[in-house]
């Protein structure tokens, strides 16, 4: 018989003012569908020529796949457990996914990252979920995903399709390095795609093979059968301006590098993001691609420092420390 599966994603946490965290939680249940019913639904939504792939290829295709058509589960209830206490967090909505905001006391003397928090099924205890703690004063790099530390092609549907779900990840060469220098001097990550999901699984498995810096994870609602569907392929730009901007709100005092890339519009989301919080957005970054003059990066960062923004085709030209930079 097959059972609920459950993944909590990465979690952030932010001081609550009174010596307290806010922790924000986002918990995904679902079953997964035998490959053999999920392989052809998959082929007809995408429109892959599936006896040309290679074996490889195929096998790349139904482990990535079967992500797109689990069933998802709603009112399911959720809870954790932190310090001692149990929090109920509510129920699933109909897309499977549940986020819920919880505040817990520590003790004077602990460091935020001892505060363990675990899911509790049937009243047991799972493994912690990774929380990241996020002081009021700190760096934050906000991160596109593809084409900016994955080799992703979004311009190209087809490229895109087989870089997603049939050919081997790619991270774009340095960036991994660059992202770990950054680490070391105490940034913490924030990775925003339009990517659904249903692949946070294949993604930050990708990332971690990569070797990039663990961190949250803003990715898209999707699923098969609501509206959500036709935003699949729809331009990023909103989506990731909603994404990011709650972070700024949310830790005024804390400063913030954004690093993306021109394959879509993340100069424009970026430039206005900066012009509308100054004093928090310090450094922006951007990947060229073919296609994008200069006079777009111009337009896109108007009344912005000059000094604030860099266009990129090498990583190895950008600073390798952030500290001295800002």
């Amino acid at each position: 018989m097959r059972r609920d599966q459950r993944v909590f994603f990465p979690a952030f946490a932010v001081p609550d003012g009174e010596g307290g965290w806010l922790i924000d939680l986002h918990a995904w249940c679902f079953r997964v569908r035998p490959r053999r019913l999920v392989i052809p639904l998959v082929r007809k939504a995408l429109r892959f020529d599936h006896a040309r792939l290679t074996a490889l290829q195929k096998q790349t295709f139904a482990e990535r796949a079967r992500w797109m058509f689990v069933d998802n589960k709603r009112g399911r209830s959720i809870a954790v457990a932190a310090e001692g206490r149990l929090y109920a967090l509510g129920r699933t909505r109909p897309n499977g996914h549940l986020r819920a905001r919880i505040a817990v006391r520590l003790p004077p003397e602990s460091v935020p990252p001892a505060c363990a928090v675990t899911p509790v099924f049937r009243g047991t205890a799972s493994e912690p979920i990774e929380i990241h703690f996020l002081a009021a004063e700190g760096l934050s790099v906000v991160s596109d995903i593809d084409d900016t530390i994955r080799v992703s092609e979004v311009a190209d549907r087809t490229a895109l399709l087989r870089g997603t779900f049939v050919d081997p990840f790619e991270e774009v060469p340095q960036m991994a390095e660059l992202y770990r220098a950054w680490a070391c001097e105490g940034a913490q990550f924030h990775y925003v795609s339009a990517t659904p999901w249903q692949l946070y699984v294949p993604i930050s498995a990708f990332l971690d093979a990569s070797g990039f810096p663990k961190g949250t994870f803003h990715l898209k609602d999707f699923r098969w059968h609501d509206r959500t569907f036709f935003t699949l392929f729809a331009r990023a730009d909103r989506y990731k301006r909603t994404s990011i901007e709650p972070l700024l709100k949310r830790l005024p005092r804390r400063r913030f590098v954004f690093v993306g890339d021109s394959g879509q519009r993340d100069p424009e989301v970026f430039g206005d993001l900066a012009r509308r919080y100054p004093r928090q957005v310090q450094r922006i970054f951007v990947r060229h691609l073919t296609g994008s003059a200069p006079s777009r990066y111009r337009k896109a960062f108007t009344g912005v420092d000059r000094r604030v923004w860099t266009v990129f085709t090498d990583p190895a030209t950008l600073p390798r420390s952030l500290t001295t930079d800002l």
